[in-house]
């Protein structure tokens, strides 16, 4: 037993190589879980704690609820790949806010890996709604149920994202008025919502402006991210659906905003 163990403890990374991995895989994810961290490693959570609160320090990371976040705050992963993140999670907040929708609605649904979730979720009711998409996947998705009259915008297309955006796409929204946007987010802070990409910031926006009531949809990961773009302050969503209770000073900001938060347990 001891020379196992004696192997074992030959073989865990130094602190130096724990950085090396924790920035090595941020350059890929947007962000990192302590748990997944330690688990990884072979360590406990308060040693990757500690490593992220030095490389916070450092200014190499920033620090976010249960984990760290990438310095960048204008790149994330393209949609494909965040599509295959969380996946259990999202599905969770899908279907918890497709029960917000009610026959008739008209729908904005911005591009976002969590509201393709709420699309494919949407696909299974059989009621009569209006959806208004700058989303490719999620126009394909909707489009052709009995029921659903998908209005695809125009724009300048990104293949990254699979969607379209621009002036002609902030300009085809304002034509319309919408029940409910369903939008998502890079991240959530105390103060606002926030984006990594100004473009899609901007189709969220326009999406809220024009609807009447706005459901903010996204996993606990976006928890404290600070992004790059700003997209709106707390006040202007009326509902937000995630996959666990937020941390306590975010949930008070979300409750005086005031902000419905429906969590999908």
């Amino acid at each position: 037993m001891r020379g196992v163990m004696g192997k074992m403890m030959n073989t865990r990374l130094s602190k130096n190589e724990r950085w090396e991995r924790i920035l090595s895989r941020l350059n890929n994810d947007v962000t990192v879980r302590i748990s997944a961290l330690a688990e990884q490693f072979g360590v406990t959570t308060e040693t990757i704690r500690r490593d992220i609160d030095e490389l916070t320090e450092q200014g190499l990371v920033s620090r976010t609820y249960g984990g760290a976040a990438s310095r960048s705050l204008t790149a994330e992963p393209n949609l494909l790949q965040r599509r295959e993140r969380h996946v259990a999670e999202r599905q969770r907040i899908a279907q918890l806010a497709i029960s917000l929708v009610q026959a008739g609605d008209v729908i904005m649904i911005d591009s976002g890996s969590t509201t393709y979730q709420f699309a494919l979720a949407l696909s299974a009711r059989t009621i009569a709604l209006t959806v208004l998409t700058n989303c490719l996947p999620i126009a394909q998705n909707l489009g052709g149920i009995r029921g659903f009259k998908v209005i695809l915008c125009p724009g300048t297309y990104s293949k990254t994202e699979n969607a379209v955006y621009g002036q002609e796409t902030i300009a085809f929204l304002d034509r319309f008025q919408a029940n409910k946007a369903v939008i998502g987010a890079g991240g959530l802070t105390a103060n606002c919502v926030t984006d990594a990409d100004t473009e899609a910031a901007w189709v969220k926006r326009k999406m809220i402006e024009r609807s009447e009531h706005t459901i903010l949809v996204l996993d606990h990961s976006k928890f404290d991210l600070q992004m790059f773009d700003r997209v709106c302050p707390l006040s202007h969503i009326q509902d937000v659906v995630v996959d666990r209770d937020p941390p306590e000073e975010l949930r008070r900001a979300l409750r005086a905003a005031p902000v419905q938060i429906y969590v999908a347990n």
